[in-house]
């Protein structure tokens, strides 16, 4: 990445703000200069207010299919077009509407709650106000009911008044007492529910209420259908050209208010981003040609961290979204991405290891995906492109292990394994793996502590990659016989003299030995997990594989018990292989290296998907 700053007249502001959004490639910075602040420009508060219009108006109407793609307007055009729009007041004024029928329904439904419970209990709401009495109702359940009636007998009060008749829910309680009484100390603690009896409607007996109610109901619904049929006539009209409008005016404001993180003199204006190298002549070019060469830009020296950048196809995307989640990658550190994209379908298919549990798994995340593509910067959405690419590893692994819901095909091929007769060497491979990947990660760190000037930890890291391969050569010999006695001995000797420096060098690293050798140990539950889901599968297989010599019903009952059984392993085995392959990762490969803590580019840019460019 390198730091640009672009000094400009102010008259070409305009101009080089749309230039560096429509390319996308700078990602602004406020600059040191002891100058004044910009300010966004003089037609910001139009333009947003004519966007909160617009959008407003858009949430009002149905949606419809966007017919036609038009030209970008320039920002003072853009106002006066929504300004003379009188369809926004027509939308506005119809959705004014419709929320007070929303309204005088929910005023409905409430009063007609009422009048039906209190259907057994003579009362014309009309003549209830009193300047000497107290009208309240109150829903409760039996027990409510009874335990407010006893409070009252209780207390002593002789002018009050309860009728209490059963309603679909419960019981309904009115109290009429007294203005001078407070009853409120006799339902603390109880299930109640107060009713209110000056609710709009509520204005005669309950009957009558119900029967003006019905009607007014039924005009409610009409008015409510022609507002949405004349609301639906609008946005088949006017839906495209409004869409249309919001994305112009979401452009148009970003512009607007991206100078406030400028500065400026009395005729200039100073911008500062960091731009990819490779575009950065592409960037000088666009400014000079907008400017007609009149602009100075000049490359700084930052000692400002860089903003990271990534370029990943896109079906890999999501793995940088998963490392991103754990931590930012910092520009000036190795990028473990690349690993991560080869080792965690290699974990995840050793563990799940069946073809059927990887074809079911790639239909589900499938599935998911196409759910939650609506939210492409979500974890629902990322996990489940992970997932996908995961389940291939499954298969593949499935095929090697020739493991298909449990059973084995009458097939072998060159690389062919058996979890049950090929245990040994299943967990010596996964123990090495994970030696070789700790030993990366550690190779990563010395790099990284190398380049940011902590060269004592660098070769701290150095010897503890000493203690790690020479022990592990020392363990094998001695204790399983893999190498020569003589072979074993010298790395035990080396192992243990690496111990020495490394004590001396880093307290944190000498710390971290008996991780660094318990860590690929680790690896080894891969097997153990790719093991489990392997023998359940074949128990369950063996139990209660479906025959139709057992009759129609014992066929039936153990299909089912077939199925979800299944379905809850193969569930357990790609969670396991999933949470697993990321903890191995970042907790065992990461943790030799990783910094993180960056900062993710981005660029001033915007993403047109009705409108076109104004050329």
């Amino acid at each position: 990445m390198q730091k640009l700053r672009i000094v400009s007249l102010d008259r070409d502001k305009e101009s080089v703000i749309a230039a560096l959004h429509m390319m996308g490639a700078i990602d602004l910075r406020k600059s040191k200069l002891e100058l004044e602040d910009d300010k966004p420009a003089p037609y910001s508060n139009d333009i947003s207010e004519s966007l909160i219009r617009v959008n407003g108006a858009l949430q009002l109407l149905p949606a419809h299919e966007i017919e036609k793609a038009e030209r970008h307007i320039m920002p003072k055009s853009l106002v006066s077009e929504v300004k003379k729009l009188e369809i926004i007041n027509q939308i506005y004024s119809l959705g004014n509407e419709r929320k007070e029928i929303e309204d005088d329904q929910r005023s409905i439904a409430y009063a007609q709650h009422i009048a039906t419970a209190f259907l057994d209990i003579k009362i014309d709401f009309s003549k209830i106000k009193s300047d000497y009495l107290v009208y309240r109702a109150f829903e409760t359940d039996g027990k409510g009911a009874k335990v407010f009636a006893r409070n009252v007998k209780k207390s002593g009060i002789k002018d009050i008044e309860l009728y209490t008749s059963r309603t679909g829910k419960g019981f309904l309680v009115l109290a009429v007492y007294g203005k001078s009484e407070n009853i409120d100390e006799f339902f603390k603690g109880l299930k109640i529910n107060e009713l209110d009896l000056a609710a709009k409607y509520l204005d005669s007996t309950p009957v009558d209420i119900l029967n003006t109610t019905k009607s007014r109901s039924v005009q409610n619904n009409v008015r409510f259908n022609d507002i949405q049929k004349r609301l639906a006539s609008i946005s088949s009209k006017n839906y495209s050209h409004l869409s249309n409008l919001k994305e112009m005016l979401e452009i148009e404001l970003e512009r607007a208010d991206v100078s406030s993180a400028f500065k400026k003199t009395q005729s200039t204006f100073v911008v500062e981003g960091w731009v990819w190298k490779k575009r950065v002549e592409e960037l000088k070019q666009r400014v000079s040609n907008i400017t007609n060469a009149k602009a100075y830009i000049e490359e700084l020296e930052s000692d400002e961290l860089a903003p990271t950048y990534t370029r990943r196809p896109g079906f890999l995307k999501p793995f940088d979204y998963l490392v991103s989640f754990y931590s930012v990658q910092r520009s000036d550190e190795i990028d473990p991405t690349w690993i991560f994209i080869i080792s965690f379908p290699i974990f995840y298919g050793l563990m799940v290891t069946d073809v059927g549990y990887g074809i079911a798994s790639l239909l589900l995340a499938t599935f998911i995906a196409s759910r939650s593509k609506n939210d492409q910067d979500g974890l629902l959405y990322n996990a489940a492109k992970l997932w996908q690419l995961n389940s291939f590893a499954a298969m593949f692994f499935g095929l090697l292990s020739n493991q298909y819901f449990g059973f084995q095909l009458p097939y072998s091929t060159p690389f062919h394994f058996d979890w049950l007769k090929n245990t040994p060497e299943l967990i010596a491979i996964t123990i090495i793996f994970g030696i070789i990947q700790v030993l990366l990660g550690l190779a990563l760190g010395i790099y990284n502590s190398y380049h940011h000037g902590h060269k004592k930890l660098a070769i701290a890291k150095f010897t503890s990659m000493l203690v790690v391969f020479f022990g592990t050569l020392a363990v094998a010999g001695l204790l399983f016989g893999a190498i020569s006695t003589q072979i074993a001995t010298i790395s035990e000797y080396i192992a243990i003299l690496a111990v020495i420096p490394t004590l001396a060098l880093s307290g944190i690293e000498a710390a971290e030995i008996t991780s660094l050798i318990t860590h690929p140990l680790s690896y080894a539950r891969l097997m153990g997990f790719g093991l489990g889901s392997v023998i359940i599968a074949f128990l369950i297989d063996m139990a209660f594989t479906p025959n139709l010599s057992n009759g129609i019903v014992t066929f039936i009952i153990f299909a089912i018990i077939f199925v979800l059984l299944h379905l809850l392993n193969m569930t357990l085995s790609i969670f396991e292989g999933l949470v697993q392959g990321v903890r191995l990762n970042f907790v065992e490969f990461f943790s030799k290296f990783y910094i993180g803590s960056g900062i993710s580019f981005s660029p001033f840019s915007y993403k047109r998907v009705y409108t076109k460019e104004n050329e």
